[in-house]
C-alpha cells in the first residue's frame, strides 16, 4: 500500500488540530496584603500595587505578552470611568495625574494616583489581555481596591448667637464648610470660667455650645477646634457679658 502524500498527512493533521478546542491560562489579579482598602489624605499621592500571576502560581511566566491594561473607576451611582488604558499598538492613553508605575509591557500593573482629590474616591479594578489568552477580567474585579480619599476640616466659622446679658442664654455656634469623614467640635472658654465643656451644654456634632445664665466672670474668649481623623482647625469668639443693669 503507497503511504499517503506529505501533503496529505499536513492537511489532515491541520484538520484534526481544528477540531481541539484551545486551551486558555486563568489568570489572576492580586493586590499587595493590606491595600484593598485604603485611607489617604487629599494632596497625597498613592500606589494601588496590583499584579497577574497564572492562577496557583506566585511569579508570573515570562513569555506572557501583554496585549492590553485597563484601569477603570467605579463610583457609587456613577457610570464606570475608565482612568488609564495600555494597548500594545498604540501609546498609554490616561487622565491626568494618573500613571502606571512600570514600563509597559509588564505583569505588573501598579497604578500611581498623584494629588489626590475627593472625586478620585470609588472602587479601582483592572482588566487585563495577555497574548494567548482570552480577555480576562478578575471575578471579584469591581471591589479589587476601595480608595477613600479624606479632607483635614477647613477652618470653622465661629458666631455667637443671642444677647451676653448676666442671667440670660446664648449659643456659640461652629461649623467647618469642608472635612471628610465629617468633623467633630469642642469648645474651650475663658480659663477662669471653664476649659472645657461636658455633653450637656455642647453638640460635638452640629458644633453648637449652649451657655445659660450668664454671668460677668463668663467672659471672655471662647474657642472652638473642629477636628477628624486626619486633621483639625480652629476659630473663636469674644463675648463680653453685661451686667443687665
Amino acid at each position: 500500500m503507497t503511504p499517503p502524500a506529505p501533503s496529505l498527512l499536513r492537511c489532515l493533521f491541520l484538520g484534526l488540530s481544528a477540531l481541539v478546542p484551545p486551551t486558555f491560562t486563568k489568570l489572576q489579579l492580586q493586590v499587595a496584603p493590606g491595600f484593598s482598602n485604603l485611607r489617604v489624605v487629599e494632596g497625597s499621592d498613592v500606589v494601588l500595587p496590583v499584579w497577574y500571576t497564572k492562577l496557583g502560581q506566585e511569579s508570573p511566566d515570562p513569555s506572557w505578552k501583554v496585549l492590553s491594561a485597563i484601569w477603570y473607576l467605579q463610583k457609587k451611582d456613577e457610570k464606570t470611568k475608565q482612568v488609564l488604558a495600555y494597548f500594545s499598538t498604540s501609546n498609554v492613553i490616561k487622565e491626568s495625574r494618573v500613571s502606571l508605575i512600570y514600563p509597559m509591557p509588564s505583569h505588573n500593573l501598579s497604578l500611581r494616583l498623584e494629588n489626590l482629590q475627593e472625586q478620585d474616591s470609588g472602587f479601582y479594578y483592572c482588566s487585563v489581555n495577555v497574548e494567548g489568552n482570552k480577555d480576562f477580567k478578575d471575578h471579584d474585579s469591581s471591589k479589587m481596591v476601595e480608595l477613600n480619599v479624606l479632607i483635614p476640616p477647613a477652618p470653622p466659622s465661629c458666631t455667637l448667637q443671642g444677647v451676653p446679658r448676666a442671667g440670660a442664654n446664648v449659643t456659640l455656634s461652629c461649623q467647618s464648610p469642608r472635612s471628610k469623614p465629617p468633623a467633630q467640635y469642642q469648645w474651650t472658654g475663658p480659663s477662669l470660667y471653664t476649659k472645657t465643656f461636658s455633653p450637656r451644654f455642647l453638640d460635638m456634632v452640629r458644633g453648637f455650645l449652649n451657655l445659660t445664665n450668664l454671668s460677668t466672670s463668663m467672659s471672655g474668649v471662647y474657642v472652638c477646634k473642629a477636628h477628624n481623623e486626619v486633621g483639625s482647625a480652629q476659630c473663636n469668639v469674644t463675648m463680653e457679658v453685661s451686667s443687665g443693669q
